[in-house]
């Protein structure tokens, strides 16, 4: 049985959804919103929030969700680049995995949609149905970014 424990991050400059998984087991998941604009601070508080969540769980791998295309925003190539740094100085190593791979992999050949991503995903931890409630009844919501974590985490 694989007793690591996965952190799945689906990054963002306004919000960042997280899943730990144990030995297969949800432990715990969020998601964090920060407010305003771009600045050191943000990108240093983002950093920090995700290290501190990494040494919560005693995280030993990383799975990180990218966009398929991955955007020229300055400040989330800023994020990724100083999440790097960040892991490297505490020996470890994130994997990367982009949108369709992660669908592919948990929906199967062909499929590429945030629905059905999130239709497998609460099937496999119905514990997140509260938040699969709550997107489907706000447009503007962001919680997707919570079930894009676990199926990162699933990645491995």
């Amino acid at each position: 049985m694989n007793t690591d424990t996965i952190l799945g991050i689906d990054p963002g400059t306004r919000f960042v959804g997280i899943a730990v998984m144990r030995s297969g087991t949800l432990v715990h998941y969020q998601i964090r919103s920060f407010q305003g604009p771009w600045t050191h601070q943000k990108l240093k508080a983002i950093v920090l929030y995700l290290g501190a969540t990494i040494a919560r769980y005693g995280v030993t791998k990383i799975v990180v969700k990218v966009p398929d295309v991955f955007p020229t925003s300055r400040g989330y190539n800023q994020l990724i680049g100083s999440f790097n740094v960040f892991c490297s100085s505490k020996g470890l190593r994130p994997s990367y995995y982009t949108f369709s791979e992660i669908t592919e992999r948990q929906c199967g050949a062909g499929v590429h949609s945030r629905g059905a991503l999130i239709q497998v995903i609460v099937r496999r931890h119905p514990e997140l149905m509260p938040e699969y409630n709550k997107e489907k009844q706000n447009e503007n919501a962001h919680y997707y970014k919570v079930f894009y974590a676990v199926a990162a985490a699933h990645m491995l």
